[in-house]
């Protein structure tokens, strides 16, 4: 038996759980417990159905089983699912809905970069070593820093429910909701960041508990615990809250939280502060905000910002490259940029060419009478 058998057994038994006897798993497969036994052991060759079968079990996809590598065109999706307090479970009613959209991404990727896109960067587990790939200042051009220093395209898009993650093939992509509230935007690429980091894309299966996780992530890198506890907050002002919630980029909801989280205890009119909306608190102390790179009105300039759609540039160059060259539907580049189809450039067809190719065929078309002679004979018949 050849040696890449063997291989696709021990990965097998790699990415069994330790509850999952192989007894069980060839009762699930429908493969008896003898069958099994020689197949992981390299005795015999699984079928397609079998490796089928086991891989949905184990949660695994058939071309990584077979080739010890991530298919290039796997996608792997988590989303960010909402609390909802009356049920007691995080949900996202709203996937149905976001389906096209997700759809018309992943087709995006598919035909921009048919092989598979480029690879991301492993990213590092810990929150704080993330932070330190971003660099200092990293909060303003958030989207922009994630795509440059972690590998990780961001795509922001009108008419999604919620935000979300994905994998596809070996490159992180996180998909955010167009909006005014930038700093919802921020703990969203937060989250999603800790998804990507945490390789909940590769266990789906527990997608509810690995909300959590990812909300921790979040909280640490955008508010991390010695920042945080370096800030007076029983002398702190309206002006200096404001500003601390600028810099950092988060809503008073979340600082709210990540300071009952830390235990950290507040005088009371920061407290109140912190219940206010964070647009109102921001409006109420514009005079201490400001971004370097922009004029004008930064709480403004920050909303218009989050609410404009953006596809990586690599993705659109790809694309429309692939286009021109016929290779890829128009539609798709028309709804990656969202203009109308005609006004994308793409190959239309020569209709001299076209036309000379007709005549051609006219040509060579046998008469009716060549064609009667063709069925008396059983060959066409040339008339003189």
């Amino acid at each position: 038996m050849e040696a890449w058998v063997d291989s696709v057994g021990e990965r097998i038994r790699s990415r069994m759980t330790p509850g999952l006897s192989q007894r069980q798993l060839a009762a699930q497969v429908g493969m008896t417990p003898d069958a099994m036994s020689r197949a992981l052991s390299g005795q015999r060759g699984f079928a397609s159905i079998e490796l089928a079968k086991i891989a949905d079990v184990i949660g695994e996809d058939v071309y990584w089983l077979i080739t010890g590598q991530r298919d290039p065109l796997r996608v792997d999706v988590a989303a960010r699912h909402a609390w909802d307090p009356m049920r007691s479970q995080r949900v996202n009613p709203g996937r149905e809905n976001d389906e096209e959209i997700i759809r018309n991404v992943i087709r995006a990727y598919h035909q921009a970069h048919p092989d598979g896109p480029p690879s991301s960067v492993e990213l590092p587990k810990r929150p704080e070593d993330v932070r330190r790939m971003l660099g200092d200042g990293f909060v303003r051009p958030f989207a922009a820093a994630v795509e440059r220093r972690l590998g990780v395209d961001v795509v922001r898009v009108p008419n999604l429910s919620t935000d979300y993650s994905m994998r596809i093939g070996d490159r992180g992509v996180i998909l955010l909701a167009s909006t005014p509230h930038w700093f919802r935007s921020n703990w969203s690429l937060a989250h999603e960041i800790g998804h990507l980091a945490l390789g909940h894309h590769a266990n789906s299966v527990h997608a509810m508990q690995n909300e959590r996780p990812a909300d921790t992530f979040a909280a640490s890198l955008l508010l991390p615990t010695p920042l945080v506890h370096s800030v007076d907050w029983n002398g702190i002002d309206g002006s200096g809250l404001a500003g601390f919630l600028w810099n950092t980029g988060v809503s008073t909801e979340v600082l709210r939280h990540r300071l009952s989280s830390l235990r950290i205890g507040v005088h009371d009119k920061v407290h109140s502060w912190l219940r206010e909306p964070t647009q109102r608190l921001l409006r109420a102390h514009v005079d201490v905000l400001s971004d370097d790179d922009k004029w004008g009105d930064p709480l403004v300039d920050r909303e218009r910002d989050s609410s404009a759609r953006m596809f990586p540039l690599g993705v659109l160059a790809a694309l429309r490259d692939r286009v021109e060259a016929g290779n890829a539907a128009p539609d798709l580049l028309a709804w990656v940029l969202d203009v109308p189809v005609d006004e994308i450039d793409f190959p239309e067809p020569d209709e001299d060419a076209e036309a000379e190719a007709y005549d051609r065929v006219l040509s060579d078309r046998l008469s009716a009478a060549e064609w009667a002679g063709a069925l008396r004979t059983g060959k066409p018949q040339t008339l003189a």
